[in-house]
């Protein structure tokens, strides 16, 4: 009987160090990817794309001239276009030094985009590369996957914002 329940006592304290460990690793890592973004990232960019690959580049801007505001508020990351209004968060993948990765998902009821920028920074710019895949389903089955890869060039635009430097004219 005291080997019954020693064993379970033995087994109900590992499971418990166990998903004390599991939850502090994933602490770790959320808090740790968020913090490592280098804060030289934040700000209002503005962005030429040449597009470097596409299975189908009849959907594509061979070149795409853009606006995007990266911001930070707790550990959400956010990217957004001042000039369309678009806003969404983003996942960082990976930091190494000014070398950061991230994933932007959207997902509709018939499609799904994934984009995946991987950017190094470089003082008052940015360059790197943006893939983008489409998948289009029909009755829950994917029908299509269109793919665009571009390299991408940015330059840090001035003020607290790009809606600020749009409206200063105003």
């Amino acid at each position: 009987m005291k080997r019954i329940i020693t064993l379970i006592f033995v087994i109900v304290l590992s499971s418990c160090a166990n998903l004390n460990i599991a939850q502090a690793m994933m602490l770790k890592t959320g808090i740790s990817l968020s913090d490592q973004v280098p804060k030289g990232f934040f700000g209002s960019w503005k962005i030429t794309s040449v597009m470097t690959y596409s299975n189908n580049p009849k959907i594509f801007n061979e070149v795409t001239t853009d606006y995007w505001n990266l911001s930070k508020e707790g550990d959400v990351i956010t990217l957004s276009n001042p000039i369309s209004g678009a806003q969404a968060s983003v996942t960082v993948e990976d930091v190494q030094g000014n070398r950061i990765k991230f994933t932007h998902i959207t997902k509709g009821k018939n499609a799904k985009m994934t984009e995946m920028p991987d950017l190094t920074l470089n003082g008052e710019n940015f360059s790197g590369t943006d893939k983008i895949i489409i998948e289009k389903y029909k009755y829950g089955e994917k029908i299509s996957e269109d793919i665009v890869e571009y390299k991408i060039t940015a330059e840090k635009m001035y003020g607290n914002s790009a809606q600020s430097i749009f409206m200063s004219g105003q």
